[in-house]
């Protein structure tokens, strides 16, 4: 009432007031009326005198609130308007002048565009994301450049993904049409090819990396540096869609121009630099220089959206360089950090890679409870490809924890056509192959691996750090009772890596040996291969190498340090969850290495694959029972059966039992 009883020019400088709340100056103030500075001074005295203003802002925030509720909104948005020009003009801060430009409802002005772009950035440095995709949204609607359009909706799909990942969301909806309408601009085509992979569109990339082709050979300078990037990146995480493509020339860095240019792109400074880190890690191995400068990255960078992707390639070179301790430590930080700025997807991320670095080190329970927890917090479906890294640890941590059924459901999940197309898939095939050994799939088994092998190096990345596929082929030869096969690829790994103690996988390349050589050459081979492993802090392959030396000591006589090598090795197998370790320590004392022998027993001859499932069948189980027990398929069963019937030398089951009837075995000799 007071205020309407002033006159219009006491209500207009009311309503300004309510728009504006904050403290302005009087001069801008007048500016933004168009008014004499002395008559505003005035109004504002007599506001302040009624105690209902204080530095040009109400003092209440009811009143401020019915002063809005009684301007007719055509002025609201003419004053907002009139604010964010004025406001613009004398330098104000771009999220004062965004929030005004927000108020007016799309005002189409050359200089609203970057504004509200410099607003949302600095609304994610202080993690308002709200605010951001308010101002984006704003800037996607006014922009009249197609190419500044599609850049944005990319950002604001990746905050989103941020804080829901999912590929259900308006932006997502609008990124992909711009795709298949071919309007992504070049500038933006390697952002939406990165974003449409990590969400698991396999197809959608491919067309965007096609049109990102043909603009860069119209010899268009953004899209063939843009280009040039993408491609490095594409050998580095999604190698499936790199193979065959033509290599770029090398990324010039430097020029403060190309520098621009690539960060309107979507890539950073960091990115090249983690990039450039992890190329020489595949091409050169583990290398001091790579470690340093990926700890000195990590120290360097705040994690936000323009470095998260850096952060994780960090992290990636530590654990391929075998600095898993200090690559866990970082990651404790970073899901520290992720916490922090209550940001779900980057939370579930680390939590996943964390996941895999326990599962690294053999702590199989705690890689099983960190995967679980990051699905928790953002469903295994909406995080694409790092989704089937989750799947990855979770297959092979039950493996190694003996639940086997838990393991097979976790296979059983759908993961997206891009994993195949990633380094993710490597872990994937992997965890496949891992289980298919468990369960004494051994065709099965040696099949994933040799694809896995194929793979790494098709993709020029075969590196111990990242899959030991050859270790695994011996331990898949081991288990069918090919002994030479088994000591002919652990060897070769040796040779691939140079030294036993070069990385923690030459440890199990020296247990694998221990088990195809004569007693009294293993002792000395597991003592080794247990001090690297424990070097490494693996904690599930010092306790493997431990009971294998356990069983060495008891084959040469030396019995109690074998029963001290088996208590070291059953606290650890139940430190790290490891129950077939576990079981096969705490029962009675049978060895479980493969004896070399120079003339064998028929029953000597099966391989412990083949014994459970002549066992089952001497007990009279069929197939689709022993099946369903051992957790392998019928036709795994009949081939076991067939190559037992071999070796036994019989013909049915009824002569099973006979067969397998235990002898002592007296024939222990030196392997050649």
């Amino acid at each position: 009432m007071y205020l309407r009883s002033g006159g219009a020019a006491r209500l207009r400088v009311a309503q300004l007031l309510a728009v504006l709340d904050a403290p302005t100056s009087l001069w801008i103030l007048a500016r933004i009326l168009d008014a004499d500075r002395s008559a505003v001074r005035a109004l504002i005295g007599e506001l302040t005198a009624n105690k209902l203003v204080a530095y040009s802002q109400f003092r209440q925030h009811d009143i401020r609130d019915a002063v809005l509720r009684e301007t007719p909104i055509a002025l609201r948005r003419r004053l907002h308007q009139r604010c964010a020009e004025v406001l613009y003009e004398c330098s104000a801060p771009a999220a004062q002048v965004a929030d005004h430009l927000i108020g007016g409802a799309e005002v189409r002005v050359p200089w609203a565009v970057p504004v509200l772009r410099n607003a949302a950035r600095h609304a994610l440095a202080d993690d308002d994301t709200s605010s951001a995709i308010e101002y984006l949204e704003l800037a996607c609607r006014v922009a009249d450049n197609d190419a500044d359009r599609g850049i944005m909706l990319v950002h604001l799909a990746v905050i989103r993904w941020r804080l829901s990942p999912s590929t259900s969301t308006r932006s997502f909806a609008r990124l992909v049409t711009m795709v298949h309408s071919g309007a992504m601009p070049a500038a933006g085509l390697a952002m939406t090819t990165r974003y449409l992979l990590y969400s698991g569109r396999a197809e959608d990339a491919t067309r965007a990396v096609r049109l990102l082709d043909d603009a860069a050979a119209t010899a268009e300078p953004t899209a063939a540096a843009n280009r040039a990037v993408l491609r490095q990146w594409l050998r580095c995480f999604y190698p499936g869609l790199a193979t065959g493509a033509a290599a770029d020339p090398e990324i010039r860095t430097g020029s403060p121009d190309h520098d621009r240019m690539l960060r309107r792109c979507g890539w950073y400074e960091s990115d090249t630099a983690a990039m450039g880190l992890l190329s020489d890690v595949f091409a050169h191995g583990a290398c001091d220089h790579a470690i340093a400068r990926s700890q000195r990255l990590l120290r360097a960078h705040r994690l936000d959206d323009s470095t998260v992707c850096a952060l994780l390639t960090a992290l990636d070179v530590l654990v391929y360089a075998d600095r898993l301790e200090s690559a866990a430590s970082w990651c404790d930080a970073l899901m520290l950090e992720a916490n922090a700025r209550q940001a779900p997807a980057w939370q579930a991320i680390f939590g996943i890679w964390r996941s895999a670095m326990y599962l690294r080190a053999g702590a199989v329970e705690d890689a099983i409870g960190h995967a679980v927890t990051a699905l928790s917090r953002v469903r295994g479906d909406s995080l694409g490809t790092y989704g089937g890294l989750a799947v990855a640890c979770l297959v092979e941590s039950a493996t190694a924890a003996g639940r086997l059924r838990e393991a097979a459901t976790y296979l059983e999940t759908e993961v997206p056509e891009t994993v195949s197309l990633s380094r993710v898939g490597l872990h994937h095939l992997h965890a496949r192959g891992r289980f298919r050994l468990a369960v004494g799939d051994h065709d099965g088994a040696r099949a994933d691996f040799l694809a896995c092998g194929e793979r790494m190096r098709e993709w020029h990345m075969d590196i111990p750090g990242l899959v030991a596929w050859r270790n695994d082929l011996a331990e898949v030869q081991l288990a069918a009772g090919d002994l030479p096969g088994a000591r002919r690829w652990a060897a070769e790994h040796l040779s691939w890596i140079r030294s036993a103690a070069k990385h923690s996988s030459g440890g199990v390349s020296l247990r694998l040996i221990a088990a195809t050589s004569a007693p009294a050459q293993r002792v000395a081979l597991l003592r080794k291969s247990v001090h690297i492993a424990a070097s490494g802090a693996q904690l599930l392959e010092t306790a493997t190498a431990l009971a294998d030396l356990a069983d060495a000591y008891h084959l040469i006589g030396e019995r109690d340090r074998g029963r001290t090598a088996a208590r070291r090795a059953l606290r650890l197998a139940e430190q790290c969850g490891a129950e077939p370790l576990r079981r096969r320590l705490a029962g009675p004392r049978t060895t479980n290495l493969h004896p070399v022998s120079a003339t064998e027993t028929p029953r000597e001859a099966l391989s412990p694959s083949e014994l459970k499932v002549a066992r089952l069948a001497a007990e009279g189980c069929r197939n689709r029972e022993i099946a369903r027990e051992l957790h392998i398929t019928t036709s795994t069963v009949e081939q076991h059966l067939t190559r037992v019937y071999r070796k036994l030398g019989v013909t049915r089951r009824a002569g099973l039992a006979a067969a397998l009837v235990d002898e002592p075995d007296t024939r222990q000799t030196e392997a050649v």
